[in-house]
């Protein structure tokens, strides 16, 4: 196996010759720059497989050679590490935006920063087999707020793509770690002891998860849509959902499916943040009130703070019940700055039948209101 070269560049002496001891340590190959445009000629010249980069510099700071890296055909795809004294949500999104994929904040333990070397390197190997190959859309739904109804709109929008083109391969998976509801919600009451859940593969160390483990593990609704679901056992019981797990399970599922519809709740974690950087698409539900649009802010925040393009975001808002205090779309789009796609009206005697019935709404009613407004969900996704 050829040494992995690491370009480490910092106009702190004392501070490159720690970030180097450590990785030496691992087997790394080291190569040092002590400003912006030495870290640009040794970066073309040497080619290494990932950069760590300082933000505060003389002549050029960290965003500015991150942008000419990402300009350059030779360096546009090498991972790129920000770690720099800079703390502040807005010196992250300047990091992202500027072309960085992680952002590391000193000071740091020494374990860490190997482990997120490590981590990166992965995800960028795995990144580029999987565009080595044909791969579907990633459209990930974020919930502000959990109990709104975003496991129910990815059901629905999955079958309603179904509906739209009937030999259109569409998958939905429940991406987190306990509290499943996609199960019960298709009919499914007993998922744990069907063994076709999410916590079957998370049993198995993530380098030995292959294709047809994934396919044994997905639920077929009856639109045609498959469903990789968590069992409802409460979060953190189960094996724990890795940032490896993750990538590897995206990877099989985009190889075989052309929209792959991921819903995230609204928990951060490693799965989540590797999930958010493969999407096409990332749909965050609001519900229509103040405390509610209070809550997206705030996710949105996340969301932009782990470096995903904003023109990749939309909203959608979700009435769960009739009630006082709503606000339009036009006023959530003027609060939170981002287009809202539609807005899911209140259907709670719906939404209690089909769980009754094992059934979506959109079965229910494949011509009512609800479904009118998720077929523009759907038709969002099929644009891209």
């Amino acid at each position: 196996m050829d040494t992995r070269k690491v370009l480490i560049v910092d106009d702190d002496v004392d501070a490159l010759k720690l970030i180097g001891l450590t990785l030496e340590r691992q087997g790394f190959e080291i190569i040092a720059a002590a400003n912006g445009p030495q870290a640009i000629q040794k970066a073309l010249e040497s080619k290494p497989d990932l950069i760590i980069l300082d933000v505060m510099m003389p002549e050029m700071d960290g965003y500015e050679v991150a942008a000419q890296l990402r300009g350059h055909p030779a360096t546009a795809k090498t991972p790129i590490l920000m770690f720099t004294a800079r703390t502040a949500l807005s010196d992250k999104v300047a990091g992202f935006q500027a072309g960085a994929d992680d952002y590391l904040t000193k000071p740091i333990h020494p374990k860490e920063l190997v482990a997120r070397v490590e981590a990166l390197l992965r995800r960028h190997a795995r990144q580029m087999e999987s565009q080595a190959e044909p791969h579907g859309h990633v459209i990930c739904f974020v919930s502000s707020k959990g109990g709104i109804g975003t496991t129910t709109l990815v059901l629905n929008t999955g079958a309603i793509l179904r509906q739209m083109d009937e030999n259109a391969r569409v998958a939905a998976i429940e991406l987190q770690d306990g509290g499943g509801t996609m199960g019960m919600a298709l009919g499914e009451q007993n998922v744990k002891e069907t063994g076709r859940h999410l916590g079957a593969l998370l049993e198995r160390p993530s380098s030995t998860i292959t294709r047809p483990n994934v396919q044994k593990c997905l639920i077929q609704h009856r639109s045609g849509l498959q469903v990789l679901a968590t069992t409802p056992a409460p979060a953190g019981a189960g094996p724990d959902l890795t940032d490896d797990h993750a990538l590897v399970i995206l990877s099989h599922l985009t190889a075989e499916f052309e929209q792959v519809l991921v819903d995230l709740g609204p928990h951060v974690n490693q799965a989540f943040r590797e999930a958010v950087n493969l999407a096409d698409l990332v749909i965050v539900t609001v519900e229509p009130n103040p405390v509610g649009l209070k809550l997206a802010k705030e996710m949105l925040d996340v969301v932009l703070g782990l470096g995903v393009d904003g023109g990749a975001i939309r909203l959608t808002a979700i009435h769960r019940v009739p009630a006082l205090g709503t606000v339009s779309p036009t006023m959530i789009e003027d609060s939170l700055h981002y287009d809202v796609i539609t807005a899911i009206p209140p259907a709670p005697d719906l939404a209690y039948e089909g769980v009754e019935n094992g059934l979506l709404m959109t079965d229910i009613q494949p011509k009512g209101i609800v479904a009118q407004q998720v077929r523009r969900v759907a038709e969002a996704i099929l644009a891209l």
